[in-house]
């Protein structure tokens, strides 16, 4: 796809196998097409690019005909049999890419034969043609804000810095060795680079098939050495926090990824990898491409250090250390949500509940007469709360001792849903239990476990409801649902609330206050949300909550 230099027309190209056209050119305001474009081989078009200035120009790359075609206009229509129009520039394969560079002297094409071909501007004659300028193919190319060079990147996970006019290589970088730290004799999937540009100052930037985005070095611009920065390509699905005063988050995804970040700053410190398993691709993949269900960091691990640990589908509940995972639990039934206190972990599974203590489970899989969807564990370890699709919510006194059955069920919640509850969650000072399902979010009192807020009171969710978090001071609690929406409640004034409308697209699957794991403080009414869109949002609430509740 690509816009004309006044902002009106938009040219844009794809499979064109239901439609006599592999690309049109329209208005982009009444969808009027502007001429008739060339079709190129099984109607199949791969890149376009329209020239920033007049006489106006497009180009087309194929993506099985090897091709490039240039049309005038408007209205547009290609250009043939002139003599000077050079069409088939590459040998094989698809035109990945094609760019105008600033003031529409030069045209760039790359493609699957390794080749860069320069042509003029208006005339688009053949300048000069690169051979091999990447062992396999270019996927993207970008000119710098000069229009003198452009930057190149492809498959064998290198970017090179070319010389439009005199058709040299100025430069080079070794993405893959520089993500993977060693020299590979072929090159992973996860290295391979498939676009490239240029950021403030002409600083050369990449991201490759694993989602990593490279700033590469280029010391006349002030950057010496080259940045890696991460983050999640697919819906996050879990988020907790590290250890206290340390700023520290950590996310994972569907696809098994886990990322850290510095929860000061909103930047990535990198992901977790396995230390014992290998990652040919480097993806970064700690669940081997399984969903990781729940995320829970007890601090009272590793020497005050922690201890992070992962559930996911691949039915292992993994142990990491940093941003090194060197340790594995495996379960007897597919792992769904994880909670822990000082130093006990609860591992909810499709079977029943493993208990996890020091790295080590505890307890055999302890099944449940229910089948459970939510738990939540103090923070003494003493008691443990568990909702079951019965709509009831359970709680078990919690023996310190190894036993076979550590769990003694003490009370049930009954009658408080009428729906399964989804999420639960202990206030700060474990005086007050929250409880949400698809619709209501409900707070108990855990002296007698007495309604503080009924159910029908706070329903305006309209998705199931999948995380609560309390503030740190326990006056607030936040709850986010698939509904998109996030919601502030005040138990001293159930009437009021703060809505948070489309705060992730697809839904919100992480939340909680930053509260003291701020390294200097004011975290007590900084809320971070993660969610099904792949993005981790900072909420400033302060002025909201005192505002609408009256502190």
């Amino acid at each position: 796809i690509s816009w004309d230099f006044e902002g009106k027309r938009l040219v844009v190209v794809g499979d064109g196998m239901q439609s006599p056209e592999s690309a049109k050119v329209i208005m982009w305001d009444t969808g009027v097409k502007c001429g008739d474009l060339g079709a190129h081989a099984r109607k199949k078009g791969s890149s376009c690019a329209f020239r920033p200035c007049r006489p106006m120009r497009i180009a087309t790359g194929g993506a099985e005909d090897a091709s490039v075609f240039f049309h005038k206009g408007p209205p547009f229509q290609r250009i043939v049999g002139d003599g000077v129009v050079s069409e088939k520039c590459h040998e094989r394969g698809a035109v990945h890419s094609l760019r105008y560079n600033k003031d529409g002297s030069m045209l760039a094409s790359v493609g699957t034969d390794g080749s860069v071909c320069f042509y003029e501007g208006k005339g688009m004659g053949l300048i000069t043609r690169m051979e091999k300028v990447h062992k396999s193919s270019i996927f993207s190319c970008a000119w710098n804000r000069g229009g003198t060079r452009l930057l190149t990147c492809g498959a064998d996970g290198y970017v090179r810095l070319l010389d439009g006019k005199a058709g040299t290589v100025v430069n080079e970088w070794d993405v893959a060795t520089l993500q993977s730290g060693e020299k590979r004799e072929k090159v992973p999937m996860g290295a391979m680079l498939l676009g490239c540009t240029f950021v403030k100052g002409d600083v050369p930037v990449a991201v490759g098939y694993n989602g990593q985005i490279s700033l590469l070095p280029a010391a006349a611009k002030g950057v010496d050495e080259p940045w890696i920065f991460t983050g999640h390509q697919a819906p996050i699905s879990a988020m907790t926090f590290g250890s206290t005063g340390t700023n520290t988050l950590y996310t994972a995804d569907t696809d098994g990824v886990v990322v850290e970040w510095d929860g000061a700053t909103g930047a990535s410190r990198g992901r977790v990898s396995n230390v014992d398993e290998e990652d040919p691709d480097i993806t970064g993949k700690v669940h081997a491409g399984a969903t990781v269900t729940s995320l829970a960091f007890c601090a009272a691990n590793d020497g005050g250090n922690g201890t992070l640990y992962s559930a996911g589908w691949d039915d292992f509940v993994r142990i990491t250390h940093g941003r090194s995972c060197d340790g594995k639990l495996k379960m007897g039934a597919q792992p769904n949500a994880m909670t822990c206190g000082a130093n006990l972990v609860v591992v909810m599974t499709v079977e029943g509940l493993v208990l996890i203590r020091d790295e080590q489970a505890v307890s055999e899989l302890i099944p449940l007469p229910y089948e459970a969807t939510a738990a939540c564990l103090s923070k003494d370890d003493s008691t443990l709360f568990v909702s079951g699709n019965d709509c009831n919510i359970y709680i078990y006194n919690v023996a310190s001792s190894s036993a076979g059955n550590p769990l003694e069920e003490s009370h049930v919640i009954k009658g408080g849903h009428l729906k399964p509850v989804q999420s639960l969650s202990l206030s700060p000072d474990g005086t007050k239990l929250a409880a949400a399902d698809i619709r209501d979010v409900c707070i108990y009192d855990t002296t007698d476990y007495s309604n503080i807020v009924s159910k029908g009171r706070w329903c305006f969710h309209t998705q199931r409801i999948g995380c609560l978090a309390w503030s740190p001071d326990g006056s607030v609690i936040a709850s986010g649902g698939n509904d998109d929406n996030i919601f502030l409640w005040c138990p001293a004034k159930k009437t009021k609330r703060v809505h948070y409308r489309f705060a992730h697209r697809g839904g919100v699957t992480g939340l909680s206050f930053v509260g003291s794991n701020a390294a200097e403080g004011g975290g007590d009414w900084m809320l971070v949300s993660a969610g099904a869109d792949g993005c981790v949002n900072w909420w400033n609430v302060e002025e909201d909550a005192k505002t609408k509740f009256g502190f």
